[in-house]
């Protein structure tokens, strides 16, 4: 038997599971997020209801979705090109603010590693589902991070959105959510900003860096533009917009 939880509703012990989740889950460059490291602990305090949680009998996390109320009332082909970032800090400024939200952004759909490929991610999907039609939202939008884009990171994810491999789509987290029922709106090309200096880089990709040029960076979906000459670098990350038709 399974259940879901929020956040609030958590033992200590389930939290522990949560946080090591999430770092288990992304590459390196997306937990130096400094967008991250500024919102994240608002969208817990402010949302605990809509960190939504699945949980086995056995008081295991098998996984969870993060997300935030936000006010959009523009056409949906015209969600921002920042993306990820922005639906971070509008859905916490909009609180801030006391702007009532009608739509839910999802921000992340974490499966934890022993449970993958078992339908938990739809199962959470329906959930999130079921929250907005609760909540009579307008909007359920989510700027995806597709899964296997960093085996492709010169490919534009224009591009990389049509790959196809046996005659279906090629990306498993897109082809979730199509079935799923979702829409796909538009490319969001600056989804996440990360920038850092030369040593920041260097670390982060154990390498040195003697010259200009755009660099592979482990688990990133696109290059990273480094100028030697400024001692700087900026990662721009790709993410794809995506919603619900309203329940």
């Amino acid at each position: 038997m399974i259940n879901f939880l929020t956040l609030s509703e958590l033992n200590e012990d389930l939290i522990k599971q949560y946080k090591k989740a999430i770092q288990n889950a992304f590459p390196d460059i997306i937990l130096c997020s400094k967008v991250i490291e500024k919102y994240w602990d608002r969208v817990e305090r402010y949302f605990p209801e809509y960190q939504i949680f699945l949980i086995s009998e056995g008081n295991l996390l098998l996984g969870f979705m993060n997300a935030i109320p936000l006010y959009w009332d523009l056409p949906l082909n015209e969600l921002p090109d920042a993306g990820w970032d922005w639906m971070l800090e509008k859905g916490v400024n909009d609180n801030e603010q006391g702007v009532e939200p009608n739509s839910l952004g999802g921000l992340q759909i974490i499966v934890t590693k022993d449970n993958q490929g078992k339908g938990y991610s739809k199962i959470l999907i329906t959930e999130a589902k079921r929250v907005v039609k609760g909540k009579e939202f307008e909007h359920f939008i989510i700027p995806i991070r597709p899964t296997f884009k960093s085996r492709y990171p010169n490919m534009k994810m224009e591009e990389y959105i049509d790959l196809k491999s046996d005659g279906k789509t090629y990306d498993p987290w897109i082809r979730t959510h199509l079935k799923g029922g979702a829409e796909i709106i538009n490319v969001c090309s600056k989804a996440m900003y990360i920038d850092g200096d030369l040593r920041f880089w260097e670390k982060l990709m154990n390498r040195k860096v003697v010259k200009s040029g755009a660099y592979i960076v482990e688990g990133a979906l696109n290059p990273v533009d480094i100028s030697f000459e400024n001692n700087h670098g900026i990662y721009y990350e790709d993410n794809i917009w995506i919603s619900y038709p309203k329940l």
